[in-house]
């Protein structure tokens, strides 16, 4: 029966999700909130300047009002969806500035209201600049590791929400849930006091960013998390999560469709939206269900892919020179000469092996 119904979620969800794609697609492309391409990006990226952003409002979407209308818990799938719509919020906005960028908005506000905040002096002298100097470090540091803010919101403003989201989740699970333990295979629930936030903190900011790194050919973020998803519906259903199998079902099944437009050529790009919901939304299931050991190899792609554009950031600035020919690592293999649906199709088959991977490890 539990599978049964885990089915009737994913095929509702898809149904819907494959509804309202055309709607949107038609919609973005109206208003022309099109996608831009960084300016060093490969060079086959510069077809896809302007292809339609933000697909993954639709998918959120579907998954939040089914999950709150048929499939809502307290103790199971409350967290994640709330996390999931925080996340999902930081994307948008970020998208929103993106897409915004280019109309004559930035101006009206700037000849309207600019007087209003515009600094009189930039420089803080004396005491208050030795104060400071902090500060600028940490800007300084986001904006070496961080990806390029040129036309979002800056890099250090970005990680100053995910830290209060990922504070959020880190204070909910261990001063509201009273959890403090990890479960590793073989040996069970290792109690780690209160270590254990920092180590949710921690993770949640690492796969939110992983997942964001990773969403940079068509097809591939969707199609890892996908397997990720597909991934937790096993272990879910095996350890009676039930509320969380459906949750995990309903997201698959509101992939799909996402999926249908999204692989190469993409007709339309999840955008920050997208990828924070899934990022933020697989670190909280990994935390719920306890498994966030496992889920290291479940999302060892992402993790993989996503660390290397802040190690390419950091080997540039302190030592001038690039690990990589392109970062994050799958542009990489495009200049190398990997045409794109092999570079996608390639990290789709790791994916799908540390899935099947990470499933072995939870269930042991």
């Amino acid at each position: 029966m539990g599978i049964m119904l885990d089915l009737l979620f994913l095929f509702g969800a898809g149904f819907l999700s494959f509804l309202l794609y055309p709607v949107w697609i038609n919609l973005v492309y109206k208003f022309q909130m099109g996608e831009e391409v960084r300016e060093d990006a490969p060079k086959t990226h510069q077809i896809k300047m302007g292809t339609p952003t933000m697909g993954g409002l639709v998918f959120v979407s579907v998954v939040a009002v089914i999950t709150l209308l048929l499939n809502r818990s307290r103790n199971q799938t409350l967290l994640p969806i709330f996390i999931a719509l925080l996340s999902g919020l930081l994307g948008m906005v970020e998208d929103f500035t993106k897409v915004y960028k280019k109309s004559g908005l930035p101006g009206f506000f700037e000849y309207h209201f600019g007087g209003i905040f515009r600094k009189r002096d930039a420089r803080p002298r004396g005491i208050l600049s030795l104060v400071l100097k902090p500060w600028e470090y940490f800007k300084g540091f986001w904006r070496v590791v961080g990806s390029t803010d040129a036309s979002g919101i800056q890099t250090y403003k970005k990680f100053i929400v995910q830290a209060l989201i990922g504070g959020f989740v880190a204070y909910w699970v261990y001063f509201k849930l009273g959890w403090d333990y990890i479960w590793f295979p073989l040996i069970g629930d290792v109690h780690i006091g209160a270590f254990y936030p920092f180590v949710v903190f921690l993770l949640f900011i690492v796969i939110l960013n992983a997942v964001a790194f990773t969403d940079g050919l068509d097809g591939l973020a969707g199609g890892l998390s996908l397997m990720a998803f597909l991934s937790f519906w096993v272990v879910s259903r095996v350890l009676d999560y039930n509320s969380i199998a459906v949750f995990c079902a309903t997201f698959v099944g509101a992939l799909l469709p996402f999926l249908y437009f999204n692989i190469y050529p993409a007709r339309i790009f999840m955008g920050n939206v997208g990828s924070h919901v899934l990022g933020g939304t697989l670190a909280l299931l990994a935390v719920i269900l306890h498994r966030e050991i496992a889920f290291l190899v479940i999302g060892a792609v992402f993790l993989f892919d996503g660390i290397t554009s802040p190690l390419q950031q950091l080997s540039v600035k302190l030592t001038g020179k690039r690990i990589f020919r392109f970062a994050p690592i799958h542009h990489h293999f495009e200049l190398m000469g990997w045409p794109e649906t092999k570079v996608t199709l390639r990290f789709w088959l790791f994916g799908a092996f540390f899935a099947f991977a990470g499933i072995f490890i939870a269930l042991m």
